[in-house]
């Protein structure tokens, strides 16, 4: 082990916690994030089951409560920038149980809203906490995890989400029937505020900034006395951390110069488009089932098995690039997607619907868009050099948040069509814009190839 010049070891953070088994503390902080994203996709997912019946009971349009509909997505949108902000400052812990706040607090407002403008600022405050709370979970888990299983613990949290989003489905069927909508905001009240009580003293904080500011290094020592047996550490030690490739300060104009300026067009296309196509239907699909004529039953069963498909599709997405490589695959998981919305789309004018092929193809094209976002987020990846990839993937998923911000406006666009067109003629149409995902993802010139036998 080194030593300082004033004789203090030199103690990689990293190595130490590469060392350490999983069974103990990193695996309790994933439980952790897993519970906390179970509450992000339960959170997240909320207005889009509620909308039929905020709709009935406010007595608006469909074109009313779609500015409610994007007020989350705009709160994320700043929420992901502010708190990381926070967080670097302050620390990855405090910014965090931040989140957790902020979704307790506007999911209360929301429950004694007593108007839809109202619904639209308190949601507006629910999405800065849910803006900040993947980013930080996917780095918490990343960095108290040994790098043998650090892959694996990242993906089971984020699949968290969607599973979080299908058993809204679930507990929307068994409360609001009886108690209303409120109630699903009462639950999307109290479960963060409980965690943010609870993870307040369990949560630790991030090792990395503990690493970086002196004042905590006892704090880190405690911490790395828990995950190792086999040294002691008692915080005068000079803890560091190996820091990744530093990124290029001049990225942007690399990843638009003449040997990228293609890629970086078809990626940006091909992520925005579909996180377009993603919150149209995750918004949706109630409501567009409901205006069918199929109730709101069935809408928010429509949207639980999407819900389910995405597990499928995050899931299924990484494995499927690993086995066939990204390009046909990539391209024929999103051509599904465009062939599901058209037959879901003829389901909808087909006397006596079968319920059970509905809910297949909502399955189908949620395995389809989700999975295509796994698919972008590798293929981005692997589209750059070290030295510029983390801004340029960074970039590319700021960039899509347009598409997810557009998709209200979509809808709302559809809705005050007069007449209104059938609702199938919707899914066709959202069938042609899936068709522009599978073109610019298909013309990518830097596919990840196949990496592993089946």
């Amino acid at each position: 082990m080194e030593t300082t010049a004033d004789n203090r070891k030199s103690v990689d953070v990293g190595e130490v916690i590469d060392s350490a088994d999983f069974i103990g503390k990193p695996l309790a902080i994933t439980v952790m994030m897993i519970l906390i994203m179970l509450t992000d996709g339960f959170d997240l997912f909320i207005p889009s089951y509620v909308a039929p019946d905020l709709v009935r009971d406010f007595g608006i349009s469909n074109v009313a409560i779609q500015p409610f509909m994007s007020a989350g997505l705009i709160g994320m949108a700043i929420g992901s920038v502010l708190l990381g902000w926070v967080g670097d400052r302050v620390g990855r812990k405090g910014a965090y149980v931040s989140c957790l706040a902020l979704m307790g607090i506007g999911s209360s407002l929301c429950y004694f809203a007593t108007s839809i403008d109202q619904l639209f600022w308190y949601r507006l405050l629910m999405g800065l906490g849910l803006g900040g709370i993947t980013p930080h979970a996917t780095t918490l888990v990343s960095e108290w995890t040994n790098k043998k299983v650090r892959s694996v613990e990242v993906a089971s949290v984020i699949v968290a989400v969607p599973l979080g989003g299908t058993l809204t489905g679930f507990i929307y069927r068994e409360l609001v029937p009886e108690y209303g909508w409120r109630s699903m905001f009462a639950v999307g009240a109290i479960v963060p505020l409980v965690l943010f009580a609870l993870f307040s003293y369990l949560l630790p904080e991030s090792p990395k900034f503990m690493a970086n500011h002196p004042s905590l290094h006892k704090k880190l020592a405690k911490a790395l006395n828990v995950l190792v047996k086999e040294q002691r550490y008692d915080g005068t030690e000079n803890f560091f951390v190996v820091e990744g490739g530093k990124q290029s300060s001049n990225w942007f104009t690399t990843i638009w110069n003449v040997d990228f300026r293609v890629r970086t067009a078809l990626i940006w296309t091909a992520f925005t488009v579909n996180s377009f196509v993603l919150y149209v239907f995750t918004s949706q699909i109630p409501l567009l089932l409901a205006e069918a004529g199929l109730g709101t039953d069935v809408g928010s069963q429509g949207l639980q098995y999407f819900s389910g498909g995405s597990i499928l599709g995050s899931i299924g997405g990484a494995v499927l690039i690993g086995w066939f490589g990204s390009k046909y695959t990539g391209s024929a998981l999103a051509a599904l997607g465009a062939v599901a919305s058209v037959i879901i789309g003829i389901l909808l004018v087909t006397a006596d619907t079968s319920y059970l092929l509905l809910f297949l193809f909502c399955l189908l094209a949620g395995a389809s868009v989700n999975g295509m976002q796994a698919f972008m987020y590798a293929v981005s990846a692997h589209s750059y050099p070290t030295e510029v990839r983390g801004s340029a993937v960074g970039m590319a998923q700021t960039v899509s948040r347009i598409g997810a911000v557009l998709a209200p406006m979509a809808a709302a666009v559809y809705f005050s069509m007069d007449p209104l067109p059938p609702v199938s003629s919707f899914f066709i149409f959202m069938a042609a814009v899936i068709c522009v995902t599978v073109a610019s993802f298909y013309f990518i010139p830097s596919h990840i190839p196949r990496t592993r036998d089946i």
